[in-house]
């Protein structure tokens, strides 16, 4: 503290003689006019401050070198002008929030300029064309009262005044009624381990099942802001049930939705299908190629040379030998299946195609393309595989990995080994998927052709709009209509658009596992980035590190 002593001390609580204080002509910069005299008393910050007080100026900012010059001419008693520093003062800000539902209000304490009363607060209020009847009084008084007793240039926020938020309406909801329905993934053991072949039974209900409730959308409340104004609330959407087959609407309640057929239920949107299970001991000669729409279950196996399509789900019990697996939904081969090596390419081939999961015990000289994920019980053998997500190989068994061939993934590939140590050339990969890419391209030009139309409408509408006639009026009502429509399409490509945005940045933080070893002959790849394994590398995890596809130790 800077101090300096001259005698007797006067009364830190009365205005002093020696020294007055007062602005300029500007009113802005506060000076100390120093007037000589006989009474002597000693300087302190403290002294100084309660001056600026006493005299209007309160918390004025006054810097260490102008203190040191006024304690000089003080000790000097000598007569002088000095300017002690410019004054601020208080500071008040209305801030609405971006949905106009509240406001706060902000006050920068003084610094030796004016404080804040209630007076500007009002005016800052009403500048804001805030609604005086939701202001919360209480609150603006605290908030001016702590102002006046916080430190100079102190800035303090609020809440002051509360409007209502509007109460959206939620659109009309489905709730399917069937538990367990998407839960077919693979089961753990007793002791924890997991059981990739094991999926369970397909599901399987009774006509007249009930399968799905319709709730009808919720009332919309319109809001008010803190303005005032009216917020309007979003209309939930009425939708119905979507037709699929093998379900109906009940007879008795409109808003439930049963199976019209006993079979094996999936959910689509807004909407429950029911396929038909078909059921077979063995694919062979005896039964011939199997095209059905719906689900099949092979209770034994599939013979080399045969077919099977189906719309719904395969599940498979045996072994399935050099045939033709394809399917809209899952595969699931509770032992493995297996091809020739002489012709891995060709049309009769070891083929597996599904838009869901493929979960096998093994796969050897196989050609597989898989939307979803590719689980293994135990190897992958010298095939070419496709998932759209991941692939997961191994488990307990000791010769469990990825030999030969080329396997590719869009997020994780997990193996407990890969590659042979016989250098059995194997490519492993986590890559976008071709599809994937050309469907990011066709969406960019479509939103920029949809939104090419919207902008030709929008200069009709213009036009349309300056007419008064009434064919004006009715056209002008149809191409409103037809361009919230366009929008609504354009919103929900460029969802599609994000979504495949997200999949390629997915697949740039892909990894790649290996759980026990990988041999050298190994070439990986995520995105464009390549690494090909000349020796050994124990357990660990491959990824991109800065850009540059790198082996870590950690799982």
């Amino acid at each position: 503290m800077l101090c300096v002593k001259l005698g007797t001390q006067m009364s830190d609580h009365t205005i002093s003689m020696r020294m007055k204080i007062e602005p300029d002509e500007n009113n802005s910069t506060v000076y100390a006019m120093l007037t000589p005299g006989n009474e002597a008393f000693s300087y302190t910050d403290e002294w100084l401050e309660t001056q600026l007080s006493l005299q209007g100026y309160a918390g004025l900012s006054v810097s260490e070198k102008t203190r040191k010059e006024l304690a000089e001419f003080i000790a000097g008693n000598k007569p002088g002008k000095l300017p002690l520093g410019k004054k601020v003062d208080a500071k008040v800000e209305v801030i609405i929030s971006p949905d106009s539902v509240s406001a706060s209000l902000r006050i920068t304490a003084a610094q030796g300029g004016v404080a804040i009363g209630t007076k500007e607060v009002l005016a800052a209020l009403l500048a804001q064309n805030i609604d005086l009847d939701l202001v919360i009084k209480q609150s603006v008084v605290e908030l001016i009262r702590k102002s006046l007793r916080s430190e100079p240039g102190t800035t303090l926020e609020a809440v002051i005044a509360k409007g209502q938020a509007p109460k959206h309406g939620k659109d009309t909801q489905f709730k399917c009624l069937l538990d367990g329905l998407s839960d077919r993934k693979p089961r753990e053991r007793a002791d924890g381990s997991i059981d990739y072949c094991d999926l369970g039974e397909l599901m399987c209900v009774a006509e007249g099942t009930p399968l799905m409730r319709k709730f009808a959308p919720t009332e919309a409340k319109n809001g008010r802001s803190v303005t005032g104004e009216e917020l309007s609330a979003r209309i939930g959407k009425d939708e119905n049930f979507q037709t699929y087959k093998g379900s109906q609407v009940s007879a008795t309640d409109p808003d439930l939705l049963v199976a019209a057929i006993k079979g094996q239920p999936s959910r689509g949107k807004n909407g429950m299908r029911v396929d038909s299970l078909y059921t077979v001991k063995n694919v062979d000669v005896h039964s011939g190629h199997i095209d059905y729409d719906g689900s099949v279950i092979v209770r034994g196996d599939v013979a080399s040379g045969m077919k099977i399509k189906a719309s719904g789900d395969v599940q498979i019990y045996g072994i399935v030998e050099n045939a033709s697996i394809a399917a809209g939904g899952n595969i699931d081969i509770k032992l493995g299946a297996m091809g020739r090596a002489d012709t891995p390419e060709a049309a009769n081939s070891m083929a597996i195609k599904c838009q869901g999961n493929l979960s096998v015990a093994y796969l050897e000289n196989a050609i597989v393309q898989v939307s979803g994920d590719v689980l293994v019980k135990s190897r992958i053998s010298n095939c070419q595989i496709k998932a759209g997500h991941q692939v997961s190989v191994g488990n307990q068994q000791e010769k469990s990995g990825i030999v030969g061939g080329y396997v590719s993934a869009g997020s994780i590939i997990r193996t407990k080994t890969l590659g042979s140590s016989a250098g059995t050339l194997t490519e492993v990969a986590i890559v976008c998927s071709e599809e994937a890419l050309q469907r990011f391209e066709n969406l960019k030009q479509e939103i920029v052709e949809r939104n090419e139309i919207i902008v030709r409408k929008l200069g009709q509408m213009i036009a349309l709009s300056k007419k008064q006639t009434e064919e004006a009026k009715q056209s002008l009502a149809a191409l409103k209509q037809e361009s919230e429509n366009l929008k609504g399409h354009v919103n929900e490509l460029i969802a599609q658009k994000d979504e495949l945005e997200a999949y390629f940045e997915q697949v740039q933080s892909g990894e790649i596992i290996v759980q026990k070893e990988a041999f050298p002959n190994v070439t990986l790849r995520i995105g464009d980035q390549e690494l090909a394994i000349k020796s050994r590398y124990s357990q660990g995890t491959f990824s991109l590190i800065k850009g540059v596809l790198s082996h870590s130790s950690s799982l």
